[in-house]
């Protein structure tokens, strides 16, 4: 993939996080992984990587009802 290619596909992996943001501003990880999943179709482990580190950075984990 090109670079192009992987920009455009970081963009759509942080549009799937601040698109799952609740109203106090917290994504939940379980819509954003549906919407990524939905608007891409075919990640790899290294873009599920990337959108767990997204979501770790956006406080997606600190919440304790996302701990299992």
């Amino acid at each position: 993939m090109s670079f192009l290619d992987d920009l455009l596909k970081d963009f759509d992996l942080i549009a799937a996080v601040e698109a799952s943001k609740d109203s106090n501003g917290t994504p939940d990880p379980y819509i954003a992984t549906g919407i990524a999943y939905g608007a891409r179709g075919d990640l790899s482990f290294n873009d599920s990587l990337r959108l767990g580190a997204i979501l770790g950075a956006q406080g997606a984990f600190d919440d304790p009802k996302h701990i299992w």
